[in-house]
């Protein structure tokens, strides 16, 4: 019996169905997808402020939902394509679900001395064209970034890490931000003003990306740690075995 065997039974008393183990690289998986999930819920919720940044107007949500890419192209890195789109789907369901949980909070009854119902309706609301944006933004230019960067790994060997990351997370920022407006703001907002609003985010994503770039660095060193099995995705090292 191996170790990590032996650690699950002795967790089990009684006769009990022994708890399954989890190794270290599971743990930090687990917490990059947390931290995925979180960014993107945060993201959409914050998004209805608008900030100054001295040059520009944009919303709160550009702070927090670049940290979605710089997640997904660590996963990406390290497990790979399918295992990326898995956080992506979650991240969109429980974006979902926070969406349902929200309308249904807010059209439940008020106690009678709760005198906050309209404020509440304006954060967690939301416009419902707006949120649907937000969504097929996400579900399209997370999915393409994902892509981008594997398919660029295999063009480089693995290498230039900087380089996949930025050309992916430029391009689907890019994406993100034009399906987003064009979705939300398309009849409302002047032509003008959307293009002028959407190069604004644009630039703003994209210095957010360069800064990004050694978070991810640092992400994948700390994943990997001495372990150089993790450099290309469990499932395909199984099936390459599986062939031979």
């Amino acid at each position: 019996m191996n170790k990590s065997s032996r650690t699950a039974s002795d967790l089990s008393k009684g006769g009990a169905i022994p708890y399954l183990p989890i190794d270290g690289t599971t743990k930090k998986l687990i917490l990059l997808m947390a931290v995925f999930i979180s960014s993107l819920m945060i993201a959409n919720i914050v998004a209805i402020k608008i900030v100054d940044v001295g040059f520009a107007d944009v919303t709160a949500g550009i702070f927090f939902y670049p940290i979605t890419f710089i997640i997904a192209d660590t996963i990406s890195e390290i497990w790979g394509r399918k295992v990326a789109r898995q956080a992506i789907w979650i991240g969109l369901f429980m974006n979902a679900c926070m969406v349902g949980a929200f309308t249904l909070v807010i059209h439940m009854p008020s106690a009678v001395f709760f005198e906050n119902q309209a404020e509440l309706a304006t954060i967690l609301g939301g416009v419902p064209r707006i949120v649907l944006a937000s969504l097929v933004a996400y579900s399209i230019s997370q999915n393409i970034d994902v892509y981008l960067f594997t398919r660029l790994r295999e063009k480089t060997n693995g290498k230039h890490l900087w380089l996949r990351s930025n050309v992916a997370t430029i391009t689907c920022q890019l994406l993100d931000t034009s399906v987003f407006f064009v979705i939300g703001f398309i009849g409302i907002m002047p032509i003008p003003d959307m293009v002028a609003a959407t190069g604004t985010e644009f630039g703003v994503k994209i210095m957010m990306s360069i800064v990004g770039t050694p978070i991810i660095y640092l992400l994948v060193r700390w994943v990997r740690g001495n372990s150089r099995s993790t450099q290309q995705p469990q499932y395909e090292v199984t099936q390459h075995t599986q062939i031979q």
